[in-house]
């Protein structure tokens, strides 16, 4: 059974940090916005929940691969951390993203964290390398740090971008949580709608333009269902380990993660601090095989280490994927490893050990350049994709407030082309 839905002057298909910007600035500008979510409103890490609501998928039988689906996308799973956007490399595809980074510095809390919500362990890894020679420092934050004190991170402290939602809904947009799209409908080279499932019923609606933000993964699957060439087609994911050593005598476990930290640009690694919420903890712990270790985060302290790994492997229209990490990509983990190991052990932890790899925000599969031009937009009229599957280039760093800057991008375009 079917039903159908008319008239609206833009789809936006997810609510992670673009999906939310371009809702957010379109409605404002007085445009029918209908935002379509394939979860719910959910700011809790429930790995059982995650697995079944495939939030928590597997890239072999020892990997795994997060990803947000829920209201908010990534952004409601997130440390907050707010890397600035490498605006040379979008420079060299003829997007120049300077405009849109200064516009985002002032309307979010980005700064580092005062030095009274730098936690015990992120204090002592952060003395540990600098004293080793390396370039460790604070790291930009989008965090509300007049709601926060030492002993007190309330969740609503640390922005995400249901709040872009909300000030969406607020200005007349209207959103439909629990609805998986699984196709855009093209008509005459042109996209004029999306097919998508709510409640069990198949559904159908049109607009003038439909903005893809569904993530990496999904936005990549519905190009490919759609016909749409060259869509997923190699991806990267940004694996990740988790170096881990024990501390007698410090108060870890409660504070704000990946406070401070280093890029490795060359190397490509990036390495911070990392407090992890116990069941989080317990599940890297467990899945290392360190059973009787579970009971130890309070006096944990761990440094993260996140390659830039090869684009390549395949997404198709069910997202289902592959992936095989290179040779290259083993060697750069390896390094920061070591890398890790070395400042953790100088800080006096003993007893360690590294996670098994795991990868966040996977991303590069509609890449601009190849599947979408400099303004996003696909080979087909008004389909635009704005995510992190837009990336360029293998990436290897959060990637929220790049985001955030090509979704400003983007609303402007729209705007003064007078969708």
């Amino acid at each position: 059974m079917q039903k159908s839905m008319n008239n609206w002057d833009v789809i936006v298909v997810g609510t992670g940090p673009a999906g939310a910007t371009v809702a957010r600035d379109l409605a404002l500008a007085k445009r029918k916005v209908l935002i379509l979510e394939r979860g719910q409103k959910d700011l809790t890490m429930n790995i059982p929940r995650m697995l079944r609501n495939k939030e928590m998928l597997f890239l072999d039988m020892y990997k795994t691969m997060v990803r947000g689906i829920r209201t908010g996308g990534s952004s409601a799973l997130y440390y907050g951390t707010a890397y600035l956007p490498p605006l040379e490399l979008f420079r060299r595809y003829g997007i120049d993203l300077s405009e849109e980074v200064a516009e985002i510095k002032k309307e979010l809390p980005i700064a580092p964290l005062r030095d009274d919500l730098i936690g015990p362990t992120a204090q002592r890894i952060m003395e540990s390398a600098q004293k080793l020679g390396y370039p460790w420092q604070r790291l930009d934050k989008f965090i509300y740090q007049n709601l926060c004190s030492p002993k007190k991170f309330p969740f609503e402290a640390q922005w995400n971008s249901t709040q872009y939602i909300t000030e969406a809904v607020q200005n007349g947009a209207v959103i439909f949580e629990g609805s998986r799209v699984e196709k855009v409908i093209l008509q005459d080279n042109k996209a004029v709608g999306v097919q998508y499932i709510k409640d069990g019923l198949t559904q159908k609606a049109y607009a003038h333009t439909i903005i893809l933000a569904a993530g990496g993964l999904a936005s990549a699957s519905i190009l490919r269902s759609s016909g749409v060439s060259g869509a997923g087609n190699g991806f990267f994911c940004d694996p990740l380990i988790i170096v881990q050593g024990v501390i007698e005598g410090i108060e870890a476990g409660n504070e704000i993660p990946m406070a401070t930290g280093m890029v490795c640009k060359e190397e490509g690694y990036i390495l911070t601090d990392i407090t992890l919420p116990r069941l989080v903890y317990q599940l890297f712990t467990a899945q290392a095989l360190r059973v009787h270790r579970i009971f130890e985060h309070h006096k944990t302290i761990s440094v993260m280490v996140k390659i830039r790994d090869s684009i390549g492997g395949n997404i198709n229209s069910k997202e289902g994927f592959s992936k095989k990490f290179t040779r290259e990509d083993q060697n750069k983990m390896s390094k920061g490893n070591l890398v890790a190991k070395r400042i953790i052990e100088h800080a006096g932890a003993k007893r360690i050990f590294r996670s098994a790899w795991t990868a966040a925000h996977p991303g590069g599969s509609v890449r601009i350049g190849e599947v979408v031009d400099s303004n996003l937009q696909t080979e087909y009229k008004n389909l635009y994709v704005c995510d992190c599957s837009v990336i360029p280039t293998e990436w290897g760093l959060p990637p929220t407030f790049t985001l955030l800057s090509l979704a400003r991008r983007l609303s402007k375009h729209l705007i003064k082309t007078d969708v």
